[in-house]
């Protein structure tokens, strides 16, 4: 598992590649969940702020399925918990 400023570089990095944003924002939140269940276990709590031509003509869900394919295996080994925000014109 790594830390948190390596965590939001990779996040970063696979939702660009993947989806070629015209914004993307990723925030750290796990500090508002200090004392969480998932907390405990060092994985992280994140917000996605993001806009891509990837999502036109598709469902929030397609939407979101895009995401976490593009995140793959770490929503397994570092996400606990990751909050979506689609941006549309």
């Amino acid at each position: 598992m790594m830390n948190s400023p390596d965590r939001l570089t990779i996040i970063r990095e696979r939702l660009t590649q993947a989806l070629s944003p015209e914004k993307l924002e990723v925030i750290d939140d796990s500090q508002h969940h200090v004392g969480h269940a998932g907390a405990s276990t060092g994985m992280g709590h994140y917000s996605v702020i993001i806009k891509s031509p990837q999502f036109l003509g598709k469902s929030l869900v397609e939407s979101h399925r895009l995401i976490y394919q593009a995140l793959g295996n770490l929503m397994e080994t570092d996400i606990h918990a990751l909050r979506i925000t689609i941006l549309q014109d």
